[in-house]
């Protein structure tokens, strides 16, 4: 019985050397692909610190409206015609292309951000900005704004959405939310 449980317990050993992890990367920049290292929790306030944004020049809003058919909130990015083409038609409500902006995709990607259906006016969106940190990440700050609590209603249904023309890129696009309430005054 001896004899079984060294050969095992050598085994066992082996076996778990070889599936422990290993500890985290400590690389600061993309690796030999592009790739930029994963980010955790408690190393994001550190790094944000040490970013040094470099904002796109070249920040093209094609649409921005308060009246979309869009019925819920969305952040999105498209990169080719036949998305768009769809997009555009659930955006409208018609089939109609005519009045849809042109878009190069080889060489332009869209970032949308909608809000969803809003009960009143003083709700908005709008993407301030778009950059890329020196590790490659892209980011687009995506601004809403909302009725504050003493503030008007005028009961029309909005559906705010801004839509931006960026150089196009593979890297995903992370968005940044800010969340703005409107102050209004007792009278």
């Amino acid at each position: 019985m001896r004899r079984l449980v060294i050969p095992f317990a050598l085994v066992g050993g082996i076996v778990a050397a070889c599936h422990t992890s290993a500890p985290p990367s400590t690389r600061q920049g993309p690796d030999e692909l592009g790739n930029a290292p994963r980010i955790t929790q408690t190393d994001a306030i550190s790094r944000a610190a040490e970013a040094k944004p470099e904002p796109y020049t070249s920040l093209d809003h094609i649409f921005k409206a308060a009246g979309s058919r869009l019925p819920t909130a969305a952040r999105l990015i498209i990169t080719d015609t036949s998305d768009y083409r769809v997009f555009w038609t659930r955006l409208t409500g018609s089939p109609d292309q005519s009045a849809r902006p042109k878009v190069d995709f080889s060489r332009e990607m869209l970032v949308i951000a909608a809000m969803g259906e809003q009960p009143c006016m003083g709700y908005g969106i709008n993407v301030d900005t778009v950059y890329r940190d020196q590790d490659r990440r892209v980011y687009a700050v995506v601004r809403e704004r909302r009725r504050g609590a003493r503030c008007g209603c005028l009961s029309q249904l909005v559906s705010p959405v801004d839509i931006i023309r960026i150089p196009r890129t593979e890297r995903p696009v992370t968005f940044l939310e800010r969340v703005e309430t409107n102050s209004c005054e007792e009278r």
